[in-house]
């Protein structure tokens, strides 16, 4: 016998983001909010772009 319930699903808040391009045409942040770098200052908050500059991103304390 199957006894499996659905549970409510619980609809979490995503932050909406624009996206954010370095001047060289690489995407550091997508419209999810997802930091796409292997280096950032979560303290300042910026991003390390693959043509090694420093772009400022949205960074959210949790």
């Amino acid at each position: 016998m199957n006894t499996a319930q659905q549970l409510p699903q619980f609809h979490s808040a995503k932050p909406i983001v624009n996206e954010i391009v370095c001047e060289c045409g690489h995407r550091i942040c997508d419209s999810e909010g997802v930091i796409r770098s292997r280096c950032v200052k979560i303290g300042e908050g910026i991003a390390l772009c693959r043509c090694k500059r420093w772009v400022s991103v949205p960074v959210v304390n949790c």
